[in-house]
């Protein structure tokens, strides 16, 4: 079982710290550290919030961290629809309306759509309406990677689901609190490549991976950026993510202005 102890260490060599960098960092002696990281000594939960900071460690994380040291946790986590996060909602609210004419999503982070904009779901309509057998899903990914989603009209399918695969695995390796069998369940949809882990794709020449849907006659080339809360003090508004979609060309722009 990982004590306190061991979660420190996992956390300073994730950021690639050493001690000494750490002790700098936290304002503390590297012995101090070393104490720490073998179980000599027990961090107070000061100390706690301190090497949190210093080594920018999630909110989610801290929480874990301070139970294993024995604290109650410090972080809350909120649901959307508490009336204490109804600022919250007022701004994604305003910056998905305020995206259109393009798609833009809100997700949770196991990757579920807490909101959209009506484009987006103009779009999935789209998409639903030449798939009889369209999911009753709110995961993205699962609409992504399901032959009965979006699979089909996604040209560079391979190319876009390896990158978020890869992704997932980042991230399942990086939050040790976060329970989830969506990469289980995705490599479960058929024609799953087994070895997308040593899989390199030559894309040298394009600063990132675009989007390209194919819907009949119709062909839209997009990209996403994505979005967090800079000051958040709550574990569900520090996980939430604003992904927005933009035109690659004037043709898939001219589509969306046109809608």
């Amino acid at each position: 079982m990982q004590d306190y102890g061991d979660l420190i260490r996992f956390w300073r060599k994730s950021r690639r710290l050493s001690q000494l960098e750490l002790s700098f960092a936290a304002n503390i002696s590297s012995k101090h550290v070393s104490f720490l990281e073998t179980g000599r000594a027990k961090p107070s939960r000061e100390m706690i919030i301190v090497l949190s900071n210093a080594m920018d460690i999630p909110l989610s994380e801290r929480n874990v961290l301070l139970s294993l040291a024995g604290y109650s946790e410090a972080y809350s986590r909120m649901q959307i629809e508490q009336p204490e996060m109804k600022s919250v909602r007022f701004a994604l609210t305003s910056i998905l309306e305020k995206h259109e004419p393009y798609p833009a999503v809100v997700l949770d982070w196991e990757w579920n759509i807490v909101m959209a904009n009506q484009t987006h779901l103009k779009l999935t309509q789209l998409v639903a309406a030449q798939q009889p057998n369209f999911p009753q899903s709110s995961n993205i990914l699962e609409l992504l990677f399901d032959p009965n989603g979006f699979r089909p009209f996604v040209e560079n399918w391979e190319e876009v689901a390896y990158v978020m695969f890869q992704r997932i695995q980042r991230e399942r390796m990086s939050h040790s609190d976060r329970h989830s069998n969506l990469l289980d369940r995705l490599m479960e949809y058929p024609d799953i490549p087994s070895q997308w882990l040593a899989h390199n794709f030559d894309n040298q020449l394009q600063p990132m991976i675009h989007l390209v849907l194919s819907l009949g006659d119709i062909k839209l080339k997009l990209f996403s950026t994505l979005a967090s809360f800079g000051t958040a003090v709550d574990i569900t508004m520090q996980e939430l993510i604003i992904e927005q979609y933009f035109p690659v060309d004037d043709s898939t722009k001219m589509f969306f202005e046109k809608q």
